[in-house]
């Protein structure tokens, strides 16, 4: 499984994330958030300042958000529950649909496929700033998988 870190920095206009893979201290992505809208809109870019290399956007409620590339075509979805008693979510790439479920304190997330296995985890880090270490099989996207990350933060830990 590949390993990443993604950090949201706290003094910065919109939501900004940075992405770094393993244990090395290189920013391999960075996400930024576009201000006053009324529903999340995040572009990830390589590096620190690179090209754009897919985009997040969700909906107002942040029940939907969809991954697309540059050019609008859109790569997978990720439907939450409008209500829930238990965080959740659903991951659909292609044809292929992952579910997803919150530990008892929703800071730790694990994602499987239809067979049951497990694809990626995504854990919260108790800290002053949002933190997540994302682990991701090696099948899967792992761009994709960062910006669910991103989601499960604009979803269950953003401050409305």
């Amino acid at each position: 499984m590949k390993t990443f870190t993604i950090t949201q920095k706290i003094l910065s206009i919109g939501a900004t994330y940075q992405v770094k893979a393993g244990g090395s201290e290189d920013i391999v992505n960075t996400i930024k958030g576009k201000i006053l809208t009324l529903s999340p809109k995040l572009e990830m870019r390589q590096g620190k300042e690179g090209d754009v290399i897919k985009v997040l956007k969700g909906n107002f409620f942040k029940t939907k958000f969809l991954v697309e590339s540059p050019e609008g075509n859109e790569e997978a979805s990720i439907q939450f529950p409008f209500i829930a008693l238990f965080k959740k979510f659903t991951l659909t790439v292609g044809s292929k649909v992952y579910n997803a479920k919150g530990s008892l304190t929703a800071w730790n997330f694990t994602c499987t496929d239809e067979g049951g296995q497990d694809m990626f985890t995504i854990s919260k880090e108790f800290a002053f700033r949002d933190k997540f270490t994302v682990s991701v099989d090696e099948s899967m996207p792992h761009d994709i998988v960062i910006l669910v990350a991103v989601a499960v933060d604009q979803k269950f830990f953003t401050q409305r």
